[in-house]
């Protein structure tokens, strides 16, 4: 496994990643231009430099703007130039040498965020602050709840999102294969659902499964969230076994929760329901090779808002031990 990052792709922060032992990146572009709608060559060129010249290697695009795939997700008309510009940016993937793009198919709130949490300031051990999920406190959520521009009284099925992936993954995924690009899924955060009207279906080991035969290839699997994979029903390990056996784990996210869905915190990365070292042999058994990003962490109150070098660097030195350690074990001498 490598380790890797995500975040802020300044220099400071660069420069601190690779300080720590980290060898890739995990990211969008946060200063490409939207109107667009693809990443083209030159956006995806300066920033590759840019992470090349930090010594460190740019492995997973991950996220595409919501602007790029919201008719795509919800099956509305236009869905067909975005699904004509998702193929643009992975012919642009392809020729600067990015390997992997990572995508969600869930829709953002208003607040902009993917992972949905009721709790951005639940206090965890010695006074860390941490995101919590409680769907008690959003079951009633209305439909404006999702980020414009989607429509406000919009409802989707579990039926309506699965024909609306298969006939997205049908159109890009030969355009993946020519560019050599692996599509990867991040799975719905939280997997409970519905919320504000609009179904969402990746919220079960089975649902993942269902993906990646959806159309069967290479360049068809996952960005295999631990954390959000641990929130869903069942055992994580047997899920990483499942997924890794298969070649399906293109990148990890390596993240710990207090439990499942209805209700669950963020942990720091020896605090979770599931164990780190457990997790990473399976990922060796499984022949798993590929990067793995400590995401998600708890800020310490010392830190001030928006920072979190300090829980960051230490994720990463516990995960960067945790990984000599099952070397070790792969030979024997642990």
């Amino acid at each position: 496994m490598k380790l890797a990052v995500n975040g802020r792709m300044d220099a400071e922060h660069l420069a601190f990643a690779r300080q720590l032992g980290v060898t890739d990146v995990v990211n969008g572009v946060p200063d490409c231009d939207l109107s667009k709608g693809y990443y083209d060559f030159h956006d995806l060129s300066l920033q590759k430099a840019r992470i090349e010249d930090a010594g460190l290697a740019w492995s997973v695009l991950e996220g595409v703007p919501p602007e790029w795939c919201d008719k795509i997700k919800l099956g509305l008309p236009g869905r067909d130039e975005q699904i004509d510009n998702w193929c643009r940016t992975l012919e642009n993937m392809g020729a600067v040498g990015i390997p992997v793009l990572g995508y969600f198919f869930s829709l953002r709130n208003v607040g902009g965020n993917y992972g949905l949490r009721t709790s951005k300031s639940t206090r965890s051990r010695g006074g860390a602050i941490v995101t919590r999920f409680d769907y008690e406190q959003i079951r009633g959520a209305r439909q404006d709840y999702w980020r414009p521009p989607v429509p406000r009284d919009l409802e989707r099925s579990d039926e309506d999102m699965w024909r609306n992936v298969a006939y997205f993954l049908e159109a890009v995924i030969p355009s993946a294969e020519q560019a050599g690009v692996h599509m990867s899924l991040h799975p719905d955060d939280p997997p409970i659902s519905p919320i504000a009207g609009i179904a969402r279906v990746f919220r079960s080991h089975e649902a993942l499964a269902r993906l990646v035969d959806i159309v069967p290839s290479d360049c068809n699997g996952l960005g295999f969230c631990q954390g959000t994979i641990s929130e869903m029903p069942g055992n994580v390990l047997d899920a990483i076994r499942y997924f890794g056996s298969r070649d399906k784990i293109n990148y990890v996210h390596f993240r710990f929760v207090s439990g499942p869905v209805p209700a669950f915190s963020e942990t720091f990365i020896d605090q979770g329901h599931v164990d780190p070292m457990e997790s990473l042999l399976a990922y060796d058994e499984a022949g798993v090779d590929c990067p793995m990003i400590d995401d998600h962490v708890p800020r310490l109150a010392t830190d001030p808002e928006g920072r979190h070098n300090t829980s960051r660097a230490y994720a990463l030195g516990y995960m960067k031990a945790l990984l000599d350690n099952v070397g070790r074990c792969r030979e024997g001498v642990a």
